[in-house]
Parts: structure tokens; sequence; C-alpha cells
């Protein structure tokens, strides 16, 4: 009888988890396509994420929108465990090179990635996106 009262919560739990993740998709895939769009028309513009999982902390997901010089246009970062958690526009990163912003954040954070608060290697992570993308295609085009 306790057994199947505590395999009754468990799949409850897995349900809940489920629609939460499914909430928190839709939405990342909202923002992503807001983003998007403002820059459809254009050309020499690419979207990079990031995402750092924690298991007992908050993670967090930064999305970069970088031109074709490495110069961040955008850039957006959630953080924290909820689905109510929300992107937030970083106005610091704008206009600034790839390079220099993924320099700035290792150096506050210290060399470990694991060390590193969420939103900084998120951050770390789609600025290395960045830069190893739009540098294999300006090397194709040469």
């Amino acid at each position: 009888m306790l057994f199947m009262k505590i395999a009754i919560i468990l799949c409850c739990l897995l349900v809940i988890q489920y629609a939460l993740t499914f909430i928190q998709v839709r939405y990342y895939r909202k923002s992503m396509d807001k983003i998007v769009s403002r820059y459809t028309q254009k050309e020499g513009y690419y979207l990079f994420s990031g995402m750092e999982r924690r298991q007992f902390r908050p993670g967090a997901i930064a999305m970069l929108v970088v031109d074709n010089q490495y110069i961040i246009q955008e850039c957006h970062v959630v953080n924290g465990f909820s689905v109510l958690s929300k992107f937030k526009e970083l106005e610091k990163y704008k206009g600034q090179h790839v390079g220099a912003v993924l320099d700035s954040v290792q150096e506050n954070s210290g060399e470990k990635r694991k060390k590193m608060p969420a939103i900084s290697s998120a951050l770390a992570k789609a600025a290395e996106n960045a830069l190893l993308s739009i540098s294999k295609k300006n090397i194709s085009m040469v």
C-alpha cells in the first residue's frame, strides 16, 4: 500500500516536471523567435546561445546576437530554477567584441568553469560558440 502511494506521487512529479519543461521550452522558442525576427532582413548577423545546467543551484541560458566583425548586437540572459524566470537584456555587453566579453567573464569568475556563476558560464559558452562559428564562416568565404 505504501509502495503504491509512493509510486503515484513519483508519477505525479514526473508529469509536473514534464509540463513545466514544456512551458519553459515554449518560452525559450518564443524569446528566440522574437530576437531572430528583428534580424531576418539583415545579412551578417548570427544568434548564439549557451546553457549552464546546475543540479542543485540555479542554471542559466544566454543568447547573443553577433555580427560578422564579432561585435555583440544584443545579449539576453535568463537565470533561475523556475519557469517564471524571464529573459533580461544585458546592455553592458552591447557593442563589445565577443573575445573581450569572453576574457572579462573568465577574469571575473576565475579559471574553473564549475565555480563560475551560471550566467557567466552560459555567456562564456555562447561567446565561444560565436568565435568558433563566425571564424569558420570567414575562413570558408576566402
